[in-house]
């Protein structure tokens, strides 16, 4: 994924590791980035890691904590998870699934009640690198988040995260099939057939392998990957991608 590596070191880690040379060229810390694209292909592992490469805190907001919000006083409890964050600068704050928190407005099943949750968001988000707060998003369908949300000054980045690449296919199996027993190994001729396997539907993938290699007395073996990889579907394909570009 050397292109997506790319972007982010170039636009999210280097302007908070080497502040100075940003500033002398008038370019702004990143307010907001946005990771979107088909489950299963890493989005929230990389959030966390970003805030290793930074040396941030990280405060983590799960769908459940975010129904909670709503539930017990809305403006105020988003508010107030800015706040927190701010006192533990520098922070990343972590939405997942943030389509849950920040729904288009303009959709006729949204209620004045979400609406007013946008409205609270839309305020804490702008220009809070100034407060040492970097908010991170992750979505599996990005045209369900509000418009407002997504303009330059609030989500500066938009980065799509797509299923692993062939260099990176191979690097999964390996990842996976590390301590495990095995021979015969052809980590290519995998990468080669998973095109579209998501990281998590490789993981599924060597699972069941370890099964059958149990099950048939034997070391997990290429034959037996293969097999396991014939008789499953992956999640995704060329056009299944579309829906969730943006």
């Amino acid at each position: 994924m050397r292109d997506m590596k790319t972007i982010f070191e170039r636009d999210v880690i280097l302007p908070f590791t080497e502040r100075e040379l940003y500033k002398k060229f008038k370019v702004p810390l990143p307010n907001g980035i946005l990771l979107y694209g088909p489950p299963g292909c890493g989005k929230t592992y990389i959030a966390k890691k970003l805030s290793e490469q930074v040396n941030f805190s990280f405060i983590d907001l799960k769908p459940s904590s975010l129904g909670s919000i709503y539930v017990h006083g809305s403006q105020l409890e988003i508010k107030k998870v800015f706040e927190d964050a701010e006192n533990k600068q520098p922070t990343i704050l972590f939405f997942d699934e943030i389509e849950a928190l920040v729904p288009n407005r303009n959709d006729s099943d949204v209620s004045y009640h979400y609406k007013a949750e946008v409205n609270e968001f839309l305020t804490q988000l702008d220009n809070c690198h100034k407060r040492g707060i970097l908010v991170v998003g992750t979505t599996n369908y990005i045209k369900n988040i509000d418009p407002a949300v997504l303009r330059p000054g609030r989500f500066d980045k938009k980065i799509f995260i797509g299923p692993p690449d062939l260099e990176a296919r191979v690097e999964a199996f390996k990842i996976h099939m590390e301590g495990r027993p095995q021979e015969d190994i052809k980590w290519l001729f995998l990468a080669e057939m998973t095109e579209y396997f998501t990281y998590a539907e490789i993981e599924n993938i060597v699972n069941e392998a370890g099964r059958q290699a149990i099950s048939m007395k034997s070391f997990i073996t290429t034959n037996i990957l293969g097999t396991v990889i014939s008789n499953t579907r992956p999640s995704l394909d060329s056009e299944k991608m579309k829906l969730y570009y943006y």
